[in-house]
């Protein structure tokens, strides 16, 4: 179990049961909360989701493709934005890697367009 998930980080994360439209099993996810929110206790961390489904297209804001070998992901994958869910810790598996600079400001970019928060 990860006890602190850290922001900017990928896990493989216990996504199961599957309900409608939310991925489900085990899949990489990307940590979006602010690590001190873990440290300070809260037992459940925000995320979103990848797949390996890859859409060809921009699919900007609603997906950002991050290349195989990147943050420990062993092949090419997208992060689903829309799918933004908080997650319990214990369902943390494995730490996959960091996100590197230049895909954070793309996630980023991708929160504040599909949030509308610009």
């Amino acid at each position: 179990m990860i006890e602190h998930p850290k922001r900017w980080h990928i896990y493989t994360v216990d996504l199961e049961p599957r309900v409608g439209t939310k991925p489900g099993k085990q899949r990489p996810c990307l940590v979006i909360q602010p690590s001190e929110f873990a440290e300070a206790g809260l037992k459940s961390t925000v995320i979103l989701p990848l797949t390996t489904k890859i859409i060809s297209e921009d699919a900007f804001p609603l997906r950002i493709n991050i290349p195989q070998g990147i943050a420990g992901i062993n092949k090419s994958s997208d992060i689903l934005i829309d799918q933004i869910l908080a997650w319990e810790n214990s369902l943390f598996r494995q730490e996959l890697g960091v996100l590197p600079d230049h895909l954070i400001a793309e996630v980023k970019a991708a929160l504040l367009d599909f949030l509308d928060l610009d």
